[in-house]
């Protein structure tokens, strides 16, 4: 008996051990991650809403021009200025920031990731143009293509003609700093290789133990005090947050990689993720539930705000939801990017005059089941989820074409 009991016990402790490993230690498989990305978006949405990022970061930019002196509006009518911790939305970036930040110290892979001057005036510029987009698209990738898309906003796949550019052209830039960057190295100065001391146990897994704890706390303070979904939306974030932490699921890098790579794979799930993502709208938004939700203005502004956009996440090392995850992680370019974001969207309505979506810049709404019906849309949907595809096998085939070649 006493060792069926040993035995049992060393098998659980096994157990435990692996599951640890599995969630925390080693990398989730990117389609993990993004599936579990798109059905923790379809609960939410089923809940309260679905995933946006930027215009609380705009609405955050205007609150801190208000503090300086400045009085300002929020660019977007439903996020108008208040405290970001009564705030329901907000609370979805909090806890972006803080599920990456737990999830980062349960790997012990946190790390203050200083920047030099460049790559930090690169972070802010990317942000500044990260915010000029969003209110021009609106908003942001995530919001404005991804989540847009399954939605049936016309917009959606209007925005993606202006971010595949825009992340082509960044992509550009990138790759032009470092062969420059490489072409300045000397070698022959580099250090002898010496062998490096093992570290002892990190006690970085008990602070994120910590922090999960707190998150929990915090929720359950919030439904206490009966502010449900201010509660509810941090725990969704936090979700986010672990989710592309530990998968590394990269929006930008799903853009860039098409065109300077040539290689698709980040995109061929993010496009699955579409076509699960519209099924799950669709019973949702075919019964009566929020039809209007997430259906934004639809023009060449989308396409404009996507191409500036695209440029500046690809610059900043990340679209609204990467720079927020990476923050949490210790990256001081998202740090400045997420304020280049804040000033530049903050001010929008001192720059345009009017909000989102009002005024001569903007066109109307397409609810895509409106003119279309169910049936037509989830056609033109899954249409152009087939059209983007194909374009990737394209591109791929050239790639394999031109290796075979040479």
């Amino acid at each position: 008996m006493l060792a069926a009991g040993y035995r049992w016990r060393k098998t659980g402790e096994k157990l435990k051990g692996d599951i640890y490993l599995n969630l925390w230690r080693r990398p989730w498989p990117l389609g993990v991650g993004a599936v579990a990305l798109v059905i923790t978006n379809i609960f939410m949405f089923s809940y309260a809403r679905a995933l946006g990022v930027f215009p609380q970061i705009a609405m955050w930019g205007s609150a801190l021009y208000s503090f300086l002196g400045l009085p300002t509006e929020s660019p977007f009518k439903p996020y108008p200025v208040k405290p970001p911790y009564l705030d329901m939305h907000s609370m979805i970036d909090v806890g972006i920031i803080l599920g990456a930040l737990a999830a980062a110290m349960l790997a012990s892979e946190f790390k203050l990731r200083k920047e030099s001057w460049q790559g930090g005036l690169q972070g802010l510029l990317g942000g500044i143009l990260m915010g000029f987009g969003t209110v021009l698209m609106p908003p942001c990738n995530v919001g404005g293509f991804w989540v847009a898309t399954m939605a049936f906003s016309l917009s959606g796949p209007l925005a993606a003609l202006g971010l595949l550019p825009g992340a082509y052209i960044g992509g550009r830039i990138l790759q032009w700093q470092v062969q420059r960057a490489v072409a300045g190295i000397d070698f022959s100065l580099a250090p002898e290789a010496r062998p490096v001391p093992a570290r002892g146990n990190s006690r970085q897994p008990i602070i994120g133990l910590a922090v999960l704890v707190t998150i929990a706390g915090t929720a359950g303070l919030y439904l206490g005090l009966g502010m449900n979904k201010v509660g509810v939306l941090l725990l969704f974030g936090t979700a986010f947050g672990i989710i592309v932490q530990r998968s590394r699921l990269c929006f930008v890098a799903a853009f860039r990689d098409i065109f300077t790579l040539r290689d698709g794979t980040v995109m061929k799930w993010v496009l699955l993720t579409l076509a699960i993502g519209a099924v799950g709208f669709a019973i949702l938004k075919g019964q009566g539930y929020q039809p209007e939700h997430m259906v934004f203005p639809a023009g060449l502004h989308n396409v404009v705000g996507g191409f500036i956009f695209g440029i500046g996440m690809t610059l900043a090392g990340g679209c609204g939801l990467g720079i927020l995850a990476r923050s949490g992680e210790g990256y001081v370019r998202s740090w400045l990017a997420i304020l280049g974001g804040m000033l530049s969207s903050g001010a929008w309505v001192h720059i345009y005059g009017r909000k989102v979506g009002e005024g001569w810049l903007y066109g109307k709404p397409v609810f895509l089941p409106a003119y279309l019906g169910w049936g037509g849309a989830l056609g033109l949907v899954f249409a152009f989820i087939l059209a983007f595809y194909l374009l990737i096998l394209w591109v791929e085939a050239g790639k394999n074409a031109k290796a075979q070649s040479g």
